[in-house]
Protein backbone atom coordinates (compact mmCIF):
# COMPACT_ATOMS: atom_id res chain seq x y z
CA UNK A 1 0.00 0.00 0.00
CA UNK A 2 1.36 3.39 -0.98
CA UNK A 3 1.51 6.41 1.33
CA UNK A 4 0.18 8.58 -1.51
CA UNK A 5 -3.45 9.62 -1.42
CA UNK A 6 -5.29 8.49 -4.52
CA UNK A 7 -6.12 11.22 -7.01
CA UNK A 8 -9.88 11.05 -7.33
CA UNK A 9 -12.38 13.50 -8.82
CA UNK A 10 -13.53 14.36 -5.28
CA UNK A 11 -9.97 15.09 -4.11
CA UNK A 12 -9.22 17.14 -7.20
CA UNK A 13 -12.44 19.14 -6.74
CA UNK A 14 -11.68 19.67 -3.05
CA UNK A 15 -8.18 20.99 -3.80
CA UNK A 16 -9.53 23.27 -6.53
CA UNK A 17 -12.18 24.67 -4.16
CA UNK A 18 -9.53 25.40 -1.52
CA UNK A 19 -7.23 27.08 -4.05
CA UNK A 20 -10.03 29.16 -5.57
CA UNK A 21 -11.37 30.17 -2.14
CA UNK A 22 -7.89 31.26 -1.07
CA UNK A 23 -7.42 33.35 -4.21
CA UNK A 24 -10.87 34.94 -4.06
CA UNK A 25 -10.66 35.78 -0.36
CA UNK A 26 -7.12 37.12 -0.86
CA UNK A 27 -8.46 39.58 -3.42
CA UNK A 28 -11.07 40.75 -0.91
CA UNK A 29 -8.53 40.94 1.91
CA UNK A 30 -6.47 43.30 -0.25
CA UNK A 31 -9.51 45.44 -1.09
CA UNK A 32 -10.58 45.75 2.55
CA UNK A 33 -7.02 46.32 3.78
CA UNK A 34 -6.79 49.27 1.37
CA UNK A 35 -9.75 50.76 3.30
CA UNK A 36 -8.36 50.02 6.77
CA UNK A 37 -10.51 46.93 7.39
CA UNK A 38 -9.93 43.24 7.67
CA UNK A 39 -12.03 40.64 5.89
CA UNK A 40 -13.57 39.69 9.25
CA UNK A 41 -14.44 43.32 10.08
CA UNK A 42 -16.21 43.82 6.76
CA UNK A 43 -18.05 40.57 7.34
CA UNK A 44 -19.28 41.82 10.75
CA UNK A 45 -20.35 45.13 9.23
CA UNK A 46 -22.20 43.28 6.46
CA UNK A 47 -24.14 41.35 9.12
CA UNK A 48 -24.89 44.42 11.23
CA UNK A 49 -26.02 46.61 8.33
CA UNK A 50 -28.81 44.06 7.71
CA UNK A 51 -29.54 43.54 11.42
CA UNK A 52 -32.45 45.06 13.36
CA UNK A 53 -31.89 48.59 14.65
CA UNK A 54 -31.56 47.35 18.25
CA UNK A 55 -28.55 45.28 17.21
CA UNK A 56 -27.75 41.61 17.66
CA UNK A 57 -25.89 39.50 20.22
CA UNK A 58 -22.29 38.47 19.49
CA UNK A 59 -23.48 34.88 19.06
CA UNK A 60 -25.65 35.97 16.11
CA UNK A 61 -22.56 37.53 14.52
CA UNK A 62 -20.50 34.38 15.15
CA UNK A 63 -23.23 32.19 13.64
CA UNK A 64 -23.42 34.29 10.46
CA UNK A 65 -19.76 34.96 9.68
CA UNK A 66 -18.49 33.63 6.36
CA UNK A 67 -15.14 32.74 7.92
CA UNK A 68 -14.78 31.41 11.44
CA UNK A 69 -13.21 33.82 13.91
CA UNK A 70 -11.85 32.40 17.18
CA UNK A 71 -12.80 35.39 19.34
CA UNK A 72 -15.74 37.43 18.08
CA UNK A 73 -15.86 39.44 21.32
CA UNK A 74 -12.29 40.66 20.80
CA UNK A 75 -12.98 41.41 17.12
CA UNK A 76 -16.05 43.46 18.08
CA UNK A 77 -14.00 45.24 20.75
CA UNK A 78 -11.45 46.35 18.14
CA UNK A 79 -14.28 47.49 15.89
CA UNK A 80 -15.81 49.45 18.77
CA UNK A 81 -12.45 51.17 19.35
CA UNK A 82 -12.47 52.13 15.65
CA UNK A 83 -16.01 53.53 16.09
CA UNK A 84 -17.48 51.07 13.58
CA UNK A 85 -19.84 49.45 16.10
CA UNK A 86 -21.26 50.01 19.58
CA UNK A 87 -21.96 47.46 22.30
CA UNK A 88 -24.66 47.69 24.92
CA UNK A 89 -25.83 45.28 27.62
CA UNK A 90 -29.45 44.21 27.34
CA UNK A 91 -31.39 45.77 30.23
CA UNK A 92 -33.56 42.63 30.60
CA UNK A 93 -30.66 40.15 30.59
CA UNK A 94 -27.29 41.66 31.55
CA UNK A 95 -25.50 38.58 30.16
CA UNK A 96 -26.53 39.56 26.63
CA UNK A 97 -24.51 42.24 24.83
CA UNK A 98 -26.09 43.71 21.72
CA UNK A 99 -23.87 45.00 18.93
CA UNK A 100 -25.00 47.75 16.54
CA UNK A 101 -23.38 49.35 13.55
CA UNK A 102 -22.54 53.04 13.94
CA UNK A 103 -23.22 55.59 11.18
CA UNK A 104 -19.45 55.50 10.46
CA UNK A 105 -19.52 51.69 10.25
CA UNK A 106 -22.57 51.75 7.98
CA UNK A 107 -21.04 54.30 5.59
CA UNK A 108 -17.74 52.39 5.58
CA UNK A 109 -19.52 49.13 4.68
CA UNK A 110 -21.93 50.61 2.16
CA UNK A 111 -19.11 52.64 0.62
CA UNK A 112 -17.44 49.36 -0.35
CA UNK A 113 -20.46 47.80 -2.06
CA UNK A 114 -19.59 49.09 -5.54
CA UNK A 115 -16.00 47.84 -5.26
CA UNK A 116 -17.17 44.48 -3.88
CA UNK A 117 -19.58 44.08 -6.79
CA UNK A 118 -16.86 44.99 -9.30
CA UNK A 119 -14.45 42.50 -7.73
CA UNK A 120 -17.07 39.74 -7.86
CA UNK A 121 -17.64 40.53 -11.54
CA UNK A 122 -13.94 40.42 -12.37
CA UNK A 123 -13.35 37.22 -10.39
CA UNK A 124 -16.14 35.38 -12.21
CA UNK A 125 -15.55 37.00 -15.60
CA UNK A 126 -14.21 33.74 -17.12
CA UNK A 127 -17.64 32.14 -16.54
CA UNK A 128 -20.86 33.14 -18.25
CA UNK A 129 -23.98 33.71 -16.15
CA UNK A 130 -25.31 30.17 -16.71
CA UNK A 131 -22.01 28.59 -15.65
CA UNK A 132 -21.85 30.83 -12.58
CA UNK A 133 -25.40 29.87 -11.61
CA UNK A 134 -24.60 26.15 -12.06
CA UNK A 135 -21.46 26.52 -9.97
CA UNK A 136 -23.42 28.28 -7.26
CA UNK A 137 -26.06 25.54 -7.23
CA UNK A 138 -23.44 22.78 -7.03
CA UNK A 139 -21.56 24.45 -4.18
CA UNK A 140 -24.78 25.10 -2.25
CA UNK A 141 -25.61 21.41 -2.58
CA UNK A 142 -22.35 20.65 -0.78
CA UNK A 143 -23.39 23.06 2.01
CA UNK A 144 -26.69 21.28 2.66
CA UNK A 145 -26.72 19.33 5.94
CA UNK A 146 -27.53 16.04 4.17
CA UNK A 147 -24.42 16.39 2.01
CA UNK A 148 -22.20 16.70 5.08
CA UNK A 149 -23.73 13.58 6.65
CA UNK A 150 -23.24 11.38 3.55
Amino acid sequence: MSDDIAETPARSAYLAIIQVADRLSGDFSSLFRSRGLTLAQFNVLRILVKAPEEGVPCQHIADNLLHRVPDVTRLVGRMEAAQLVTRERCPLDRRVVRVRVTPHGRSTCEGLYRDVEALHASQFEPLDVDATERLDAMLRTLLEPSAAAD
